[in-house]
């Protein structure tokens, strides 16, 4: 059921009482946490915390609290699938949804209250009638039950004739309805995408509890940048939230008395450009390893470097200033940087460099536009295979706060590692020829790295690896994403088939080398301007029709897990699905 009123029915509900958080691992999801923190103390609200990667994760969580919590929060998971029937909970547990994955599950929708949604009907895309897809088996049954008294002189064969038929007719109703229901649930889950940052919701909860700051306004920001970044929104309703949002920006800056420049907080909305990192980075690096630059100037090859040299020739800026940090460049060459980059554009096919966003700015030194602090959380939840997820999780949380700069500023670091490391995977990729077109999809195969030994002419063994060193890294959710993302416009900018932009790709990585198993992931084609992913459905039907049992612990369902063995097998599967 939906939650109309957020402040009494959720806010003021909690006061006074103990609460399960499960905060899905991901940017926004610690950011809507945040937000949700900060309300809650003004409530005194007790909480345990828990983070949760997967279905598994939230089952575990949940028995492991259930005897002595009653009241659940669940941010970014829990809504896409049958709470109720997932964790069997007690009649008395209640449990409140805030999640931006789509589509919401039907039984979540129309819970009788013990399922909460933190969110209006409106922003569920044609969820159908509680009559299209729920029926009461009861009225079957008594369909001729009133009659009988009416005909108690009816022969007992003519009775028994009619009765038969009455029922032939309640099954064949029966099997039409519930025809028309798979048809509609069908229709109605075909699609994975993403609503509105949860964080944007905390935040205009906040907001309305005249409890919100530049802090939580700044979280909010940070949570609808990541959905843009990773294009799991579309570009209108990226620039409709970022409208909202700048008028809370602007209402803050009028509210706020800060006076002393080196701890007042400072956001402002201005035009940016689609370069990872490049005011933490040298400039050169920056245009070279971003997405957007190096698949619109095919900076992997020779000719593209050539033209990237080429850029900074008709720019006015010398080499030996593009190669050292930004804030190390000239004044005069940071100021017009932008504007010589805009009006040079169109002529290297750079139309959509620019786009709006928001810049945070504290002290005197202190500027991040609030997409560094997108990579740089990433790169804390994404890069390390060492680190456990709580305390990756915790240290995503220190990135976000002013007290820590430290910890963002290595995470920048890690952050710029991982854009190479995508650069040289779509490089090797396209050298080597591994992107492939197998009829009305491509595909690209991570390799795990394996050891092996060889000889050479003196006799003498020596270790060589083959595969892919940073498998694991790109074995993570976003990171496969980027990569995913990264190799689909670098196959299209370079293939001569028409019909490239038409065809989605399917990347797959090795997930858990003890298990054998690992990860596919798919992606709608570039033509496609909305981001809706039906892939996700087309696996479900792949692995179907070859009777597969899948292993899938994502709420994203355009994730999915399957044993290495048989990937072969069910790559067959999808090209025969996608034949058809």
């Amino acid at each position: 059921m939906y939650v109309e009123d957020l402040k009494n029915e959720f806010y003021e509900f909690l006061t006074g009482k103990r609460i399960l958080l499960l905060v899905h691992y991901d940017i926004d999801s610690i950011c809507a946490l945040k937000i949700l923190q900060s309300i809650l103390k003004h409530k005194e609200v007790r909480y345990t915390l828990c983070v949760v990667r997967g279905v598994e994760d939230l089952k575990r969580s949940h028995q492991e609290h259930c005897a002595d919590v009653k009241y659940f929060v669940l941010i970014n998971c829990g809504g896409t699938v049958n709470l109720v029937d997932v964790l069997e909970p007690a009649d008395d547990a209640v449990f409140f949804v805030i999640d931006a994955h789509r589509p919401t599950h039907l039984d979540n929708i129309f819970s009788d209250g013990q399922v909460r949604l933190l969110w209006g009907p409106n922003e569920d895309a044609e969820v159908p009638e509680f009559q299209a897809v729920y029926r009461d088996d009861s009225d079957d049954e008594s369909g001729g039950e009133d009659e009988d008294e009416e005909n108690e002189g009816e022969g007992r064969a003519a009775k028994k004739r009619r009765l038969d038929e009455e029922a032939i007719m309640r099954r064949r109703e029966r099997r039409l309805w519930e025809q028309r229901r798979f048809d509609i649930i069908a229709e109605y889950s075909q699609y994975t995408y993403y609503a509105k940052a949860s964080a944007v919701a905390m935040y205009k909860l906040a907001w309305l509890l005249n409890k919100d700051d530049k802090d939580l306004l700044w979280l909010a920001i940070v949570a609808l940048t990541e959905q843009f970044l990773f294009s799991k929104i579309e570009n209108t309703q990226y620039v409709l939230a970022a409208g909202e949002l700048q008028a809370h920006t602007t209402r803050l800056k009028n509210r706020s008395n800060d006076a002393d420049v080196a701890t007042s907080l400072k956001i402002s909305f201005e035009k940016d450009l689609k370069l990872v990192l490049y005011r933490h980075w040298c400039v050169e690096s920056s245009l070279k390893y971003s997405m957007f630059t190096a698949c619109k100037m095919k900076l992997w090859s020779h000719r593209g470097s050539k033209k990237l040299y080429e850029l900074l020739a008709d720019m006015g800026l010398p080499v030996a200033q593009s190669q050292q940090s930004f804030e190390s460049m000239d004044l005069q060459l940071r100021k017009e940087f932008h504007e010589s980059l805009e009006k040079l554009s169109e002529k290297y096919n750079l139309e959509d460099l620019i786009f709006t966003s928001f810049v945070l700015q504290f002290g005197y030194r202190n500027k991040y536009c609030a997409s560094d602090i997108v990579y740089a959380m990433l790169a804390i939840l994404e890069s390390s295979p060492r680190d456990k997820p709580e305390e990756c999780f915790n240290s995503a949380l220190d990135c976000l706060s002013r007290r820590h700069k430290e910890t963002l500023q290595k995470a920048i670091e890690r952050a710029k590692t991982i854009t190479k490391t995508l650069f040289k995977t779509v490089q090797a990729a396209i050298d080597m020829k591994q992107i492939i077109t197998a009829g009305s999809f491509v595909y690209y195969i991570i390799q795990e790295v394996r050891e092996y030994e060889i000889n050479n002419n003196n006799n003498e063994t020596k270790t060589d690896f083959q595969g892919s060193l940073d498998w694991y890294m790109l074995s993570n959710q976003h990171i496969l994403l980027l990569l995913a993302q990264f190799i689909l416009r670098a196959y299209v900018s370079m293939s001569k088939n028409k019909k490239a932009p038409d065809l989605p790709l399917i990347i797959s990585a090795p997930k858990n080398l003890e298990l054998g198993t690992c990860i596919v992931l798919g992606i709608p084609p570039l033509r496609q301007l909305s981001p809706k992913n039906n892939l996700g459905r087309a696996f479900e039907e792949a692995a179907e029709n070859i009777n597969y049992d899948v292993l899938s612990d994502y709420f994203d369902t355009s994730y999915f897990e399957i044993f290495t063995k048989d990937r072969t097998r069910f790559f067959d599967a999808l090209t025969a699905l996608f034949d058809k």
